[in-house]
């Protein structure tokens, strides 16, 4: 059973009151604990690099239809698919009678600066990702002539949480790390700031990378060995 909100709050307080970890919570320590916690869902979710694992949504195209939003429910009730807000694309494509149709992931800027912002009806073709505030938006193009089912694979931002709900949406993996930065951020807010020990950052430190060493994404930085050196010598060999 997924452990509850309320609890995982109280867990988090207990890392920055090891002198005293059974003294009860009082006036908004708990609502702005959910408030920091979301806070930080949406922050380390946005990108999906802490986001480890991908997962598929379906969702039925209508004949016509140009856009397709991703939202979390919560803060935008209207989105066409709830799953969260779409963070990372990783793959898209049609599915019509058995037939599968992939789906070319287009830049926003190559496609609104070509031909192909001309409306037209066919088989779609192409993907636009424009993320937006609390919502991303996908258009496809040309927009179907027939009802297609759209499959998209990728990572989404976190939904939000309530005191009252449980942590049946956060992955396990995620857990121990969520846990120490909601820690750290109510140590600086709730007045606990020397109790944000070395070890507790540490701990923190070795989570994060942790999250990050799981992520399908590729974080490597390949570098250019000229860039590590300054312009000067560029000048000097005449490059």
């Amino acid at each position: 059973m997924a452990q509850t909100v309320r609890d995982f709050v109280n867990d988090s307080y207990q890392l920055i009151s090891s002198s005293s970890p059974t003294v009860p919570l009082h006036g908004n320590d708990q609502s702005k604990a959910v408030q920091f916690l979301n806070e930080l869902l949406s922050s380390f979710s946005g990108t999906g690099l802490l986001i480890t694992v991908a997962r598929e949504v379906d969702f039925v195209m209508s004949i016509g239809q140009q856009n397709v939003t991703f939202a979390d429910p919560a803060i935008y009730p209207s989105a066409d698919v709830t799953a969260g807000r779409l963070a990372n694309l990783q793959n898209a494509w049609l599915l019509l009678e058995g037939e599968t149709y992939p789906l070319v992931d287009e830049s926003r800027n190559v496609f609104f600066d070509s031909y192909k912002y001309d409306p037209q009806e066919g088989l779609p073709r192409f993907c636009i990702i424009t993320n937006e505030v609390n919502l991303t938006r996908m258009r496809v193009y040309p927009s179907p002539s027939q009802v297609y089912q759209l499959s998209v694979y990728g990572k989404f931002e976190l939904l939000s949480l309530s005191i009252n709900g449980d942590m049946s949406t956060v992955s396990n993996y995620y857990i121990p790390f969520l846990r120490l930065a909601l820690a750290k951020m109510l140590s600086r807010y709730k007045g606990r700031s020397q109790a944000w020990t070395p070890d507790l950052q540490q701990d923190l430190k070795d989570a994060t990378e942790d999250m990050q060493s799981v992520s399908s994404q590729n974080l490597a930085i390949q570098s250019d060995h000229d860039s590590y050196l300054n312009g000067s010598w560029r000048v000097k060999a005449g490059v």
